[in-house]
Formats: structure tokens, sequence, C-alpha cells
């Protein structure tokens, strides 16, 4: 089971035999609990998501799993503890877009390589990303807001959380990829999904979870899923292929991380057993949800998936010049 920090329920020596892990050297790992970092705020989607994961995930390893929530400065702490930890598979982090890839451009001391410091174990999930513009805005389909775009440039306004976040750098790919120009309202403390309800700022391309009501009550209309294929909660909605931009690939995803050095049996592991909790029915139904679904793979597939990212958002913040603290 999952705990917190405070509430370890841990899961006997008996559960870890019944598991069976099938070799002598599986056989000894783990025989304690296991540390997982998220670079979250508690209560947050991706730490509820982490949650429902890490729960099936120490059903599988046969070991309780401890959850740290991390989230300062933009992850970069949790990253570089992690990275300092033994390389034992008993500390861990689950890691997205901005501490796994984009921070290494973002800030000029992160704290930590995400490339040199870390061992890939499996990507868990990809969480698709809706485009979607305030209703006042009189567009109807990703075209007619292209050609808007381009015929007022900057008079379109969009909200972020802040410079460097997910939105902000999701935006600043389609305008890379589509020659639209929109201006940037980036929030702090104040919630931009409000303004965006309201119409205050007219755009965003954002997770399916934080506009989906927004959405249903006919406040924004979405235009386009960035996704390899339509999703469940929004069927009629189309993909940024059948749009016409296939070259805009802004989506979330989540992935396992160790310490590099983790010896390949622990990773390999790790690796089966986070495949097997994320594709478990419980975990495939939250994430359906909210239209994500997983994404499991080898090592070396999680590899070449975060280097793929690293050439496409190097590249975007370069061009943005989006520079952090």
């Amino acid at each position: 089971m999952v705990a917190t920090r405070r509430n370890v329920i841990a899961l006997g020596a008996a559960s870890a035999l019944a598991a069976g892990f099938g070799s002598k050297a599986f056989a000894a790992y783990p025989d304690r609990l296991v540390r997982v970092y998220l670079p979250v705020a508690a209560g947050t989607g991706l730490d509820v998501d982490g949650r429902v994961t890490m729960e099936k995930f120490a059903e599988y390893l046969g070991q309780a799993v401890v959850i740290e929530n991390r989230p300062q400065a933009g992850g970069n702490l949790a990253m570089a503890e992690v990275a300092r930890a033994a390389p034992d598979g008993y500390t861990l982090i689950a890691a997205g877009i901005g501490p796994a890839v984009a921070n290494a451009y973002l800030y000029k001391d992160p704290g930590y390589d995400a490339r040199r410091d870390f061992a890939p174990i499996s990507l868990m999930q990809i969480l698709p990303s809706v485009l979607v513009v305030h209703s006042s805005l009189g567009v109807n389909s990703l075209q007619e807001l292209i050609a808007l775009a381009k015929q007022k440039p900057g008079e379109i306004t969009y909200g972020s959380q802040g410079a460097g976040t997910f939105v902000h750098l999701a935006v600043e790919q389609f305008m890379a990829v589509t020659g639209a120009r929109f201006t940037h309202v980036p929030y702090a403390k104040q919630n931009p999904f409000s303004d965006l309800a309201g119409g205050h700022v007219k755009l965003m391309i954002s997770g399916v979870a934080p506009v989906i009501g927004f959405i249903n009550g006919g406040l924004v209309k979405p235009l386009v899923v960035s996704a390899k294929d339509r999703i469940g909660v929004l069927p009629d909605v189309p993909t940024a292929a059948e749009a016409g931009v296939p070259e805009f690939q802004a989506y979330a995803w989540n992935g396992l991380l160790a310490p590099r050095g983790t010896p390949e049996s622990v990773l390999a592991k790790l690796n089966a057993d986070i495949g097997k909790a994320v594709t478990s029915p419980a975990v495939k139904e939250r994430m359906a949800k909210f239209g994500g679904y997983p994404a499991a793979g080898t090592p070396a597939e999680f590899g070449a998936f975060l280097e793929a990212e690293r050439a496409k958002w190097s590249k975007v913040i370069a061009q943005a010049k989006v520079q952090l603290d």
C-alpha cells in the first residue's frame, strides 16, 4: 500500500514471498520500504494520480511505498535529493516534463543533471492536452483560431500558472509550429482557469482535468487535443493531426526514475512492477477519466522518449527565450 511519511502502512514479509519474484536476485529486493518522491504539492491532480498508481505499485512490489511531496523550485529540490540518494532502488522519483526535461533548459543551475544523474525505469502515463478558447472569441475550429491570430497578432491572450509551466510552454510550442502569435498572461497565486472561464484571458492549452467542467458548462470551447487518438471524455474533439497541425505535440506525462548506478536487476524488477501497476484496471480507469492512458515500456524505450522530449522542449524554450532564476 502507499503511505505518507506520517502514516506508513507496511506490507509483511509474507506478502513479498507470496508475490513470487521469480529469481534470487529479485528475492533480496526489496526488503524494506521504498520511498517515491513526487515533485508536486499534495492534493493536486498529479499527486492524486500518483497515489493511485503507487498503491498498485506497492502491491506488485511486495513492499510499502512512502510518498514524499517536494514541489519546491519547480521540482528541482526533489530531483536533486533523489540524484544524491544511494543507487539501491529504495529512493525513486516520479517526474514529468518539468523536472525530468524542461528544467535543464529553464534554469541556469537546477542542481542536478537529469540525463547524467538518473536511470530511466519506465514511462507511466501520457496525459493529452486540450486547446480551449473562451466562447466569446467566436472561433469554431483550430484553423479559424490560427487565421484570427495571424490577422490580429498578439491580441488574443492566454493564461498560465507562470513562466516555464507546462501550460506556458505548450502554447509556445503551438505558436512555434503554426506561426500564430498570442500574448502571455502569467499568473502566480491567482487561478488562471477562473479567469479563462470569465473570459479575462481567451485561450489556454491545458490538461483535461482543470477545464472539463468549463467545457461541459459551455464557458469554453475545445478545438483540438494533442494526442495520438481522440480521447474518450472529448470524443468529438479532433486530434492535432486531424485538425491539420500534426506538429503540435504538447502533452503531459509521468515516468519513474532511479539514481544512476542502480543495479540492472533492481531496475528490471521496478520496470516490471510499475508496468503491471499502470496497466491495472483501477489505474487505467483513473487515467481515462481525464483522457490519460498508460504508456509503460522498457527502460530503453523510456530513455529514448526522454531524449526526444529534450530535443523538442529545448528548442521551444530557446526560441521563446524563457529563463528562470
